[in-house]
This record gives structure tokens, sequence and C-alpha cells, in this order.
């Protein structure tokens, strides 16, 4: 249980570096790692220690404010992208079409 903990503790703060990069790949990495290690802690409850509960409590307000930052973070890219779009117009070119009528060839 010890080693399940002191691994979360480490994800946790390696998430928030990710998340200040703005580093997504890593963010789904790390939340993909914390939930096999809630899932973990969850099998070892009935067993818990009083130290073990004292550390998931001083946990909790990382995983807020790592949370907080997550959501900061995604209205800081949305926003940028709104500046852009009006900026510049549409951020994705439209997929070319077929004419009216045609066909497109599939073997090249």
């Amino acid at each position: 249980m010890e080693r399940i903990l002191a691994e979360l503790e480490q994800v946790v703060g390696e998430e928030r570096e990710a998340i200040r990069r703005l580093d997504g790949s890593r963010v789904l990495e790390f939340a993909t790692r914390k939930q096999a290690l809630v899932a973990e802690l969850c099998q070892h409850r009935a067993t818990m220690s009083p130290e073990c509960v004292k550390r998931l409590r001083l946990l909790v307000p990382r995983l807020r404010q790592n949370g907080i930052l997550l959501a900061h973070a995604r209205n800081v890219l949305r926003d940028a992208v709104a500046v852009m779009r009006r900026a510049c117009g549409p951020l994705v070119l439209p997929l070319p079409t077929a004419p009216a009528g045609g066909t497109i060839s599939v073997r090249g």
C-alpha cells in the first residue's frame, strides 16, 4: 500500500507540471495511471492504516488543484482558438470534395 500511495503522490506532482506545460498527451498518461493506482487502493481500503488515510486526505487538495488547473488550461486554449479564428478565419481547411456527379478513384 505504501508503494501505491508514494506513486500516486508522485504522479499527481508530475501531472501538475504536465498541465502547466499544456502537455496533453502526458496529462492523459497520468490520468490513466492515477485511475489504475486508485483502483489498486480501493482493493486495500479495508486494511488501510490511519497513516495511509491521512496521506490520502492530504492528497485531495492537490488533486482538486490539478482539476482546477486543467479547467483553466482548457479555457485558455479554447479562448486562444477563438481569437485565432476571428483573426485568421477557420483554422482547419475544409476537405476537398469531388465535382458534382464525379467520382474519386480509391485505387490511386
